[in-house]
């Protein structure tokens, strides 16, 4: 949702979790919560606060005015090579911060980068991040277009599965 800060006069991305949600479905929500507040990077849309409203938890994000990649793409059809690659740039440049907090996206997709009307890429959507150190669960998790290999054998969260989900993505750019 589209909603406006008025301490701090600004409009705010707001995400509401689903009444009535059962535990795991909490515990992923706060994961992304905690996921997200670590990461202090230009191209990855930060979250302002995490919190529990009256029985409903929420997340504030900054807003992010300008859609998705992946409506970029479908208005404008594909790009030049070089402007796809500068797009992938910034993405890989976010996904390399997450990886250096020990944090694997896991559904890397062009719905989940947002496009500023400056025309930076700002990756979103940490919802079933992982951690690295996590182990397997032999859970698949992501979008089936963009999972690795590694992610579909349900193995351990690793860079390389974000790294394969950014290459699909560049395919598909261009």
């Amino acid at each position: 949702w589209l909603a406006h800060d008025p301490r701090l006069q600004r409009e705010v991305a707001v995400k509401v979790m689903v009444r009535g949600a059962d535990a795991s479905a909490v515990a992923e929500w706060m994961q992304e919560a905690h996921a997200v507040s670590r990461l202090a990077h230009p191209n990855i849309v930060p979250v302002f606060e995490a919190d529990d409203g009256g029985g409903e938890l929420y997340l504030v994000f900054e807003y992010v005015d300008g859609g998705t990649l992946s409506e970029w793409v479908k208005r404008s059809g594909a790009m030049p090579a070089r402007r796809a690659v500068e797009i992938m740039v910034e993405v890989l440049a976010a996904v390399a911060e997450a990886h250096g907090q020990g944090i694997v996206h896991r559904d890397l997709k062009p719905s989940n980068v947002l496009m500023g009307k400056d025309g930076r890429a700002r990756v979103m959507d940490f919802g079933i991040a992982a951690r690295v150190s996590g182990g397997a669960d032999g859970r698949i998790v992501g979008t089936p277009g963009y999972l690795s290999p590694e992610a579909a054998r349900g193995e351990a969260p690793s860079p390389r599965m974000d790294v394969f989900s950014a290459g699909v993505m560049l395919a598909e750019l261009t």
